[in-house]
């Protein structure tokens, strides 16, 4: 049986050096970031020359330093201390940039005192808050599904009755760990409602509550924009696939370089009003639709980038969402440009069948060869072994065991790869009651 594999990625592992200074910017928080989906960020900067001064409260790790032109401490990411901070760099800095969820509000309210252009403290506090993105697209004629926001098991269930089951249940506030839940009926319209609640009341501070929104049937898309100076670019379409079991999980993206979604002028219309409607002034955007029968329905709107979406998206069309962003943080006009070919990228996250211990994983022939060879296997990474143990995440699923990059020329031939995948690699798990459920297989986003 072979061994677990893990892919350099990016398959260079040396830095090379840049050949003359470019702007500095200030990277706020990502100090202990995990390497599988960070490092190739850093590399498209340090290539394009652009150095970058880490400001957090924890020190970087060792594999960020070579990409960083230096680090600042902090005792507190607030936007007062981290303010001050930077303005405090001798070298004066050119922008301000965050590639953490957590701080991006803190470091939007940093460009803003230093007079820098960024995201707007207010559009990014507001993209965090559901209940506030929902009233403002509204206010500004976006569709939206129907919702209301419960603060007590009370008012979710008349929530509930109004807008008829199924309905789902999202933390007020957007915090990693803490997905949506689905009820489908009014007993787990309970169940929910208290997960969800309590899940999430540590990190709302005053602001309760559980937003009840109605279940809509339709492809999942995420717009993929940037911005300058409030005037919008839709960059790129990933296409998404979420389950609810019961809580939404997130199986995986795909990107098409010639994803006939680009023309639609619904799709730009709907992700320029909402980043107008929130107030977006410059930076990188992710807005989340629905396409339904009668139209997109926005979902959500989301602040910076994700990073194994930007690497698909770099992967399929060659457009370089990092270095954009950052020179849009440092006043530079937007220059990217996608290209319109035949390529297409997907990442396919890959969870074990039920909790327990890893009693065998298996990587078929026909898959071991190309492993460390074939171009079209960005990247596969397995984070266990035979007697690992597989533990359920906070949010109810078994926690996920690894995940996998394809490359194709067309949407067609990358499933047929994640279909390679799925044949290939077997994880059997002992549960608990020391049963032994199937074993596991890739899923694949379609």
């Amino acid at each position: 049986m072979p061994t677990p594999v893990r892919r350099p990625w990016p398959h260079r592992r040396t830095v090379r050096p840049v050949p003359e200074a470019g702007p500095l910017v200030a990277m706020i928080g990502g100090g202990q970031a995990d390497r599988t989906g960070r490092e190739h960020l850093f590399r498209r900067l340090h290539e394009a020359g652009i150095r970058v001064l880490a400001v957090d409260r924890s020190a970087p790790a060792a594999w960020q330093r070579p990409y960083l032109a230096g680090h600042k401490w902090v005792p507190g990411m607030t936007a007062a201390t981290l303010s001050q901070v930077v303005a405090a760099h001798p070298e004066p800095v050119n922008g301000v940039i965050c590639w953490e969820d957590r701080h991006f509000a803190a470091a939007a309210a940093v460009a803003d005192r230093l007079r820098l252009p960024g995201f707007g403290r207010t559009a990014a506090t507001a993209s965090r808050d559901r209940a506030v993105t929902r009233t403002l697209l509204e206010s500004s004629g976006c569709t939206v599904p129907r919702s209301a926001l419960a603060v007590d098991l009370a008012e979710a269930e008349e929530a509930a009755r109004t807008l008829g089951y199924p309905v789902v249940l999202k933390p007020r506030l957007k915090t990693t760990g803490f997905p949506a839940r689905l009820a489908e009926d009014h007993g787990r319209l309970i169940t929910g409602f208290a997960a969800t609640a309590g899940a999430a009341s540590a990190t709302l501070g005053g602001r309760r509550g559980v937003l009840v929104e109605q279940r809509l049937d339709g492809q999942e898309i995420v717009a993929i924009c940037l911005t300058t100076g409030g005037v919008t670019q839709l960059v790129s379409i990933v296409r998404t696939m979420v389950e609810f079991t019961p809580s939404a999980a997130d199986l995986g993206h795909l990107v098409d370089a010639a994803d006939p979604l680009l023309d639609d002028q619904t799709i730009r219309h709907a992700a320029n009003v909402s980043l107008r409607a929130l107030g977006v002034q410059d930076g990188a955007s992710q807005v989340s639709m629905r396409l339904t029968p009668a139209g997109p329905c926005v979902m959500a709107v989301n602040a910076g980038l994700h990073d194994l979406v930007t690497r698909l998206v770099y992967l399929a069309t060659g457009a370089d969402l990092a270095t954009a962003e950052t020179m849009i943080a440092c006043g530079a006009p937007l220059t990217v440009t996608p290209q319109r070919h035949h390529r297409v990228a997907a990442v396919t996250y890959l969870s074990a069948p039920a909790p327990g211990k890893v009693s065998r994983l298996e990587l078929g022939a026909q898959l071991s060869d190309h492993v460390g060879r074939a171009a079209w296997l960005e990247r596969l990474v397995l984070d266990v072994a035979p007697g690992s143990a597989v533990d359920p995440s906070p949010d109810g699923h078994t926690a996920r065991i690894g995940l996998a990059v394809v490359t194709g020329r067309n949407r067609r031939e990358c499933h047929e790869r994640l279909d390679r995948l799925r044949r290939a690699l077997k994880v059997t798990v002992v549960a608990v009651d020391g049963s032994t459920p199937p074993a596991m297989s890739v899923s694949g986003s379609r």
